[in-house]
């Protein structure tokens, strides 16, 4: 004589994650009736905006701290291509350690900042290729006037932020 147990079907689910480079990768398994379903999640994203805020939000206090020199530079504004976001960034962090400011531990603090990677990986999403084809400006066409410096800088993270968005 049948128990009736016969006809339950007993199965697992199992969750798997896993980090791919900036994105976590999600897996839901289920045994018995063999269902897959996985989803790439962007797990940091809202990290990575964080982390631009908090250095525009340094980057205007350090502004307050610098004394402005007042050189006319021969680029009025900085319109970044798209693919030359991290080339411009090396340029802006070859300028703040040049800034005149009064709070030297708070400039320490956005160099280190805008040495970090996750900065470095929220500014384009151009491939390394892509990179490599775009013609740059140099960092001479960049202002050397220090408050438009300090502007252009947080504009070019500012620009950062809405393609997280």
């Amino acid at each position: 004589m049948a128990s009736g147990k016969e006809n339950v079907f007993t199965h697992s689910i199992t969750f798997h994650s896993f980090p791919i480079s900036q994105t976590w990768f999600s897996c839901l398994l289920m045994d018995k009736y063999i269902a897959i379903t996985c989803v790439l999640v962007d797990a940091d994203k809202g990290e990575r905006i964080l982390k631009l805020t908090e250095v525009i939000k340094e980057l205007k206090a350090l502004n307050q701290s610098v004394t402005h020199n007042s050189v006319m530079s021969n680029a009025s504004s900085m319109d970044t291509e798209e693919c030359c976001s991290q080339s411009a960034l090396e340029c802006f962090r070859a300028m703040v350690p040049h800034l005149k400011a009064k709070n030297k531990i708070l400039q320490r603090k956005v160099i280190k900042n805008l040495n970090n990677r996750m900065i470095l990986g929220s500014l384009d999403s151009c491939s390394q290729v892509e990179r490599e084809k775009t013609v740059c400006q140099g960092c001479d066409s960049y202002p050397k006037d220090s408050r438009k410096c300090v502007q252009q800088l947080e504009s070019l993270l500012q620009k950062a932020i809405s393609r997280l968005a």
